[in-house]
């Protein structure tokens, strides 16, 4: 294989590998150290998400912790990031670059605690209305007050804010009082596949404009047309066509799919997006761009 680097901004493995007795150094899900260690560099943000859980901030603190064991043990070929400098040290040193995300702001009581613990990225919303804002798949509403403070408080401590879940009202309030860029970690275009976790070509713009961008999800569901590779080629071309070159990157919520594109089972497949890339006349520095470097230009103003 070539040479191909991945910074991937969302997968859910650290969530379900816990509640299955797995590990994360290698296991039997689409994502594992060992696996993600092929590509160079490597990067993966890991989400903390209660998913309906009874009593989220105790899931999501009893998951930080297992996400935090498993880190230490594995420090040979990983290394949790807390700023742009762990980031590129991490890189030098040949690890893995570990962040870690909450999906799903209810899962926290105080975002300086959870920044504290490591977190580095929140989404204010998971499927359902909280007490900061309305979520995609909710009532639609927008920031509270209680969430415009939250946006200001995680962007002064360097914390990066995902818009991927959150209701298209909540997303214009946020970036309306934004000092720093945000990013649709895991969406893909509502033009393509019209759904209402998918972003329409005003808001994947607005990112755009303001510094942030979009990482394009491997859901099916999510995805339309074939649901192959294919399917994932027309969403980022889709988003370069609306100017993204420096706002498209990949969020492929591994672990957080019941199902994978075809062609795709798990993360030592995703360079074949990466070569269909390349097959449709993408330079190899677009590719890079696409695949790792546009998620760091984004992260060094953010974190």
């Amino acid at each position: 294989m070539m040479s191909i680097p991945l910074f991937d901004c969302h997968c859910d493995t650290a969530t379900h590998a816990r509640e299955r007795g797995e590990l994360l150094r290698q296991n039997s899900m689409q994502l594992d150290f060992e696996r993600l260690a092929q590509y160079s560099p490597a990067g993966q943000v890991f989400a903390v998400c209660a998913v309906d859980d009874p009593e989220p901030v105790k899931f999501a603190d009893s998951s930080i912790s297992y996400f935090l064991k498993q880190i230490e043990e594995n420090s040979d070929i990983v290394k949790l990031c807390l700023n742009f400098q762990d980031i590129l040290s991490a890189e030098n040193e040949g690890r893995i670059v570990a962040l870690l995300s909450i999906e799903g702001a209810e899962q926290i009581t105080d975002i300086d605690a959870a920044y504290s613990q490591g977190v580095r990225i929140v989404h204010m919303t998971w499927n359902h209305d909280n007490a900061l804002c309305g979520a995609a798949m909710g009532s639609g509403s927008g920031l509270t007050d209680a969430g415009k403070a939250f946006v200001l408080r995680a962007q002064e401590l360097g914390i990066m804010l995902d818009m991927s879940h959150i209701s298209e009202r909540g997303f214009w309030d946020t970036l309306g009082i934004s000092t720093r860029p945000v990013i649709a970690g895991h969406s893909n275009s509502k033009s393509i596949c019209d759904v209402p976790r998918n972003l329409t070509d005003e808001q994947f713009t607005a990112l755009a404009r303001q510094g942030g961008g979009a990482g394009i999800n491997l859901y099916p569901e999510f995805l339309g047309l074939g649901r192959d590779i294919d399917a994932v080629f027309a969403h980022i071309e889709h988003f370069m066509a609306l100017g993204g070159e420096k706002a498209v990157f990949l969020g492929c919520d591994l672990d957080g799919i019941e199902q994978t594109p075809s062609g795709i089972s798990g993360v030592q497949d995703i360079g074949k997006i990466y070569e269909t890339l390349l097959r449709h006349n993408y330079s190899e520095q677009l590719a890079q761009d696409i695949f790792r470097n546009n998620i760091l230009r984004v992260m060094e103003r953010t974190l």
